[in-house]
């Protein structure tokens, strides 16, 4: 008797264990990224040795769609590690204005395809496992890589992010081990250095997203 209990023991708490792991995957949006003014100019030939500009410009990353695939690890209960990919095709915007012979202002455009590889944690504020609703904050780093038309040149910076949200678990919340599927609502700040913000310092965007997760 105590031969056949001792197994069944041990296959309900493996039953029990709360998973381990949580893969996601989903999409929304990333902000505008300014990335600074610039004058074109010359030099003059008078005494002062004064700058004579061509025109101005303005540089600008644009807002876009992005789908972003995600891997977690549970190191307890609150805390998770995670690592994201992140994928969009902004483009950049370039307005010259302030033309010297008066030209009227124009924009350039070139559609870019970024990557974004960053790592971090998330913290549950709650840890009751009968809420359909958990807030969390999170934050985290990694490498953003943009590459232009043709491949015609890469640049590569680093990017950091602070945020929250909350997730939203799907299925009976009668158990008590936490859900093993649901949906996560991001809202995060990143602040993108070097690349294609080179010159441009601590360049902020917003960057939204909604997903769905499965734990195991």
């Amino acid at each position: 008797m105590l031969a056949l209990t001792a197994p069944a023991a041990a296959q309900a708490r493996r039953a029990a264990a709360p998973p381990r792991f949580e893969a996601g995957g989903g999409g929304g949006a990333i902000g505008a990224i300014s990335l600074g003014e610039r004058d074109a100019n010359l030099l003059t030939n008078d005494a002062a040795g004064s700058p004579y500009r061509l025109y101005a410009t303005e540089t600008r990353l644009q807002p876009a769609a992005a789908v972003e695939a995600r891997l977690g690890y549970r190191v307890t209960p609150r805390l998770i590690a995670e690592a994201r990919l992140t994928v969009a095709r902004p483009s950049l915007r370039v307005s010259i204005s302030a033309d010297a012979e008066n030209a009227s202002p124009v924009d350039a455009t070139s559609q870019l395809t970024e990557y974004v590889v960053e790592g971090g944690a998330l913290w549950r504020l709650s840890t009751d496992a009968r809420r359909r609703w958990i807030p969390f904050v999170s934050g985290g780093a990694g490498l953003a890589r943009h590459v232009h038309e043709a491949r015609a040149l890469v640049e590569n910076g680093v990017e950091g992010y602070a945020g929250g949200g909350a997730l939203y678990a799907l299925g009976s919340r009668q158990a008590a081990s936490p859900a093993r599927t649901g949906l996560r609502f991001d809202v995060r700040l990143h602040m993108l250095h070097g690349g294609i913000a080179e010159g441009a310092g601590l360049s902020p965007r917003v960057v939204a997203t909604t997903s769905a997760f499965i734990a195991f």
